[in-house]
């Protein structure tokens, strides 16, 4: 089972997932922090819902109606597209490559956008063959046991049926902050998810992301082709 298939799994079928996390993720100690991260963060959101009632606060409100919304066209992706995980992770290498090149910032979204739903028809024989590169780690690390594994853990354990909705909850609210960190430090990747309506499943994909981070300031300015097979080894693909 991919990742994509994971994560549209939670919310199609708690139960299929309960059984993948049990043969395939057998760290129940880190599983179990999560359930608990996720009751906190329920909590937190619900706080925040109930300053509502207060009229200084309209701001916070409209600000966690609008990611109420967007949420819901992020869960919406997970089914329009085939593997959402994949392109989550195609649309960041592929914003590192288009860094290399020279183009405006209008011009850089629309093209990382196209390559990545496959709607991009040719391009330049150099950025190309970047850009191939680039797709073949995505997808090489988009099926590594590192990502099914993070994927698993964020998404594993159903919690009894009178606290599942407060579980419910505390996952949009872990979304949701993910989705404000990206925004303040990676403008250009959250507007290309954004575009997307995938900027709420940047969460599950965080820490993947990170480690690339790492990689990419670790050795910063070196060829983009020995960058990318670096990040791969960095997943063991």
């Amino acid at each position: 089972m991919s990742a994509s298939d994971l994560l549209r799994a939670k919310f199609h079928s708690d139960r299929q997932l309960a059984l993948y996390a049990q043969h395939g993720f057998d760290s129940t100690l880190q599983a179990s922090r999560q359930v608990a991260s996720d009751i906190y963060a329920g909590l937190e959101r619900v706080s925040w819902y109930s300053a509502c009632l207060i009229p200084r606060y309209h701001e916070v409100c409209t600000e966690l109606f609008s990611e109420d919304k967007r949420m819901l066209l992020s869960i919406k992706s997970i089914y329009r597209y085939r593997d959402v995980i994949l392109i989550l992770i195609e649309l960041y290498l592929t914003s590192i490559i288009d860094d290399y090149n020279n183009g405006n910032e209008k011009n850089k979204i629309q093209h990382a956008v196209m390559t990545a739903t496959g709607t991009l028809a040719q391009y330049t024989t150099g950025k190309g063959t970047r850009l191939a590169l680039a797709m073949t780690a995505s997808k090489a690390i988009a099926e590594s046991g590192f990502v099914s594994s993070t994927i698993s853990l964020r998404l594993s354990k159903k919690l009894p049926t009178f606290i599942a909705a407060l579980q419910a909850i505390g996952f949009e609210q872990h979304c949701a902050m993910a989705a404000r960190r990206l925004k303040s430090l990676d403008a250009k990747y959250y507007a290309l998810l954004y575009t997307l309506e995938l900027e709420m499943l940047y969460y599950y994909v965080e820490p993947i992301i990170l480690k690339m981070v790492k990689s990419i300031i670790s050795h910063y300015g070196i060829p983009v082709e020995e960058l990318l097979e670096i990040i791969k080894r960095e997943f063991n693909v």
